[in-house]
């Protein structure tokens, strides 16, 4: 089935292979027109608009830290539970998980819904016209091969249940 063929808009995008993105790692993918960065945080998957809210600066390509907490002071520790995407123009902190500003509590940056999908279901809503790949920079040439592996999905259907 043909692009042109689809009734409706695909909302569904395979990113790639589980294993291409590493923990720690994160990639900025183009999807439905939009540029959104997937993030590996220790096996987990996240994907957020590569926009920040405040003031349209790149924010998938800031750091990406854990929350610190110091209930006194000289006591330290890191919560590992708690992982951020700052900002790289003010240093902004967003909640890699659902988006929340730590800055400013009403403002919240866009995140998408990622699912871990076998190879056979990819391939089966491939067919059907319910998922679409992401362009990459290809210039071989390609040919149908199986894959046994898991794929990253993003969703680009808002995200349900909302703040922590």
């Amino acid at each position: 089935m043909t692009t042109t063929e689809r009734t409706q808009r695909t909302t569904r995008f395979v990113v790639g292979r589980v294993d291409e993105i590493a923990p720690g790692e994160r990639r900025i993918v183009q999807a439905g027109g939009r540029e959104i960065g997937v993030f590996n945080i220790d096996g987990r998957f996240y994907a957020m608009l590569n926009r920040c809210p405040h003031l349209g600066a790149p924010l998938c390509e800031g750091g990406v830290v854990n929350q610190i907490d110091s209930p006194v002071p000289g006591e330290v520790s890191l919560d590992t539970g708690q992982t951020f995407v700052t900002c790289p123009y003010h240093n902004w902190e967003f909640d890699v998980e659902d988006g929340r500003s730590y800055w400013n509590p009403r403002m919240r940056a866009r995140s998408f819904p990622v699912a871990l999908e076998g190879a056979d279901e990819v391939q089966a809503a491939l067919e059907r016209g319910e998922l679409d790949r992401i362009p990459g920079p290809y210039t071989a040439e390609t040919v149908d091969v199986t894959v046994e592996s898991d794929y990253i999905v993003l969703s680009l259907r808002p995200a349900r249940g909302g703040a922590k």
